[in-house]
């Protein structure tokens, strides 16, 4: 990788330069991206990347707020009591957006959800994506259109079909098929008890 020139920038500008340039190489190679690479990609001296990012870790934490940002600010969820919502559907969208929000960071996604970082920095409860889904559950459950299951118990599981869904796409599953599944799941699980 060539060095590339670098040049003065306002902090915010080159803090921004530093996340923008981990996204790209960690979406493209992963876990085996380093802090030398960033920094290359990025124009900035190594100094810099600390100065802004005490450790990789602070700088991975930084990457998945931003994410979530995103996610919420593509997909907001306007849950609002005696709303009349088609509940299933909203289910469906909000999961399938998770799946494919999921597959389009590449490796990006392995780094933040399935190595030792996701361990030692779990995403904030108000940030945690079971958390919605369980708010979504209790909120479609107190409209009567799902089933009075365990809000917790369910989200958390259907939250692993939900994210199995994005890992075996990356993995190269046929879209339609996995996504029909997805949705075939998250409704028997959910759909109200017939009297």
């Amino acid at each position: 990788m060539q060095a590339r020139t670098r040049r003065r920038l306002a902090p915010d500008v080159r803090r921004q330069e530093i996340i923008e340039a981990a996204e790209r190489l960690l979406k493209r190679d992963g876990p085996a991206v380093r802090v030398e690479d960033v920094v290359c990609e990025a124009a900035a001296a190594k100094g810099t990347f600390y100065l802004y990012f005490p450790t990789w870790d602070d700088l991975l934490e930084a990457i998945r707020r931003r994410i979530i940002r995103q996610f919420d600010e593509a997909h907001p969820i306007h849950i609002k009591t005696g709303a009349e919502l088609d509940w299933p559907s909203l289910l469906e969208q909000l999961a399938v957006a998770f799946v494919d929000s999921m597959a389009e960071l590449g490796g990006l996604h392995t780094v933040l959800f399935h190595t030792d970082f996701a361990h030692r920095r779990p995403i904030p409860e108000g940030d945690n994506p079971i958390s919605r889904l369980i708010g979504v559950i209790r909120a479609g459950q107190d409209a009567g259109a799902f089933a009075k299951a365990d809000a917790y118990l369910t989200g958390r599981l259907l939250f692993a079909v939900i994210h199995e869904t994005a890992d075996i796409l990356e993995a190269g599953e046929d879209r339609k098929r996995a996504l029909d599944a997805m949705r075939w799941t998250l409704r028997k699980a959910l759909e109200p008890e017939v009297p």
